[in-house]
């Protein structure tokens, strides 16, 4: 019987659920019809890749603002503080081994939080930012790379304030990127579609459950 991984949210809520559906009806009826799912399957170089961002210091969630289409490469914002840490947790389902994170030109070490789940966590230091000037945004490189000269090569739009700055932290609080993502026969992690991103009711990803 063949089987495919299947990652599906829930109508209505903020559950992610990871699982595995097979081509049995029976099987998938109760898997996503009686549920209410949406459903999207992964095939064998597919995967989901949620990152989180909190400040090291306060664990608070960072912000985020909606410009629109002010700005060519997206249409939010990610807000940080200059000369502060972010902890930044990195997962995949099904899971994927990384072994390091460049952000901003920042080479960071991976620390391996759950092998069986595939997550990650690393420590940023902004102290090498200067803060964005008015009116303006920042695109910053976020390379991920794993086992097999696999790498997530990906741009993010930024705002860095001063660390004294409040405005840093005002707006919507960021739960969760989540990106679906393919490997290519080269090693290229392609990005295919942006599944969520901003704040939804509760940032119980670390929570989902298995199928």
């Amino acid at each position: 019987m063949q089987r495919s991984n299947s990652i599906t949210r829930e109508n209505g809520g903020s559950n992610l659920h990871v699982g595995i559906v097979n081509n049995d009806p029976r099987q998938r009826k109760f898997s996503i019809s009686a549920c209410r799912r949406h459903s999207i399957e992964l095939n064998e170089n597919q995967f989901m890749l949620i990152i989180m961002f909190s400040n090291a210091e306060t664990n608070e969630r960072i912000s985020y603002k909606q410009d629109g289409s002010r700005f060519g490469a997206s249409q939010l914002t990610l807000k940080f503080a200059t000369n502060s840490l972010y902890k930044i947790f990195v997962k995949a389902r099904p899971p994927q081994d990384f072994v390091t994170l460049n952000i901003g030109g920042s080479e960071l070490k991976l620390i391996q939080v759950d092998a069986d789940f595939g997550e990650y966590a690393a420590v940023w230091n902004t102290s090498d930012k200067t803060p964005t000037k008015k009116g303006t945004r920042q695109d910053i490189q976020f390379i991920l790379v794993g086992d097999g000269h696999k790498t997530l090569n990906k741009n993010i739009q930024v705002k860095f304030y001063p660390r004294s700055d409040s405005h840093a932290s005002w707006g919507q609080k960021l739960d969760q990127i989540t990106w679906h993502c393919e490997v290519d026969e080269f090693g290229a992690v392609l990005l295919m579609f942006v599944f969520s991103i901003g704040s939804i009711r509760r940032p119980n990803f670390f929570k989902c459950t298995l199928l």
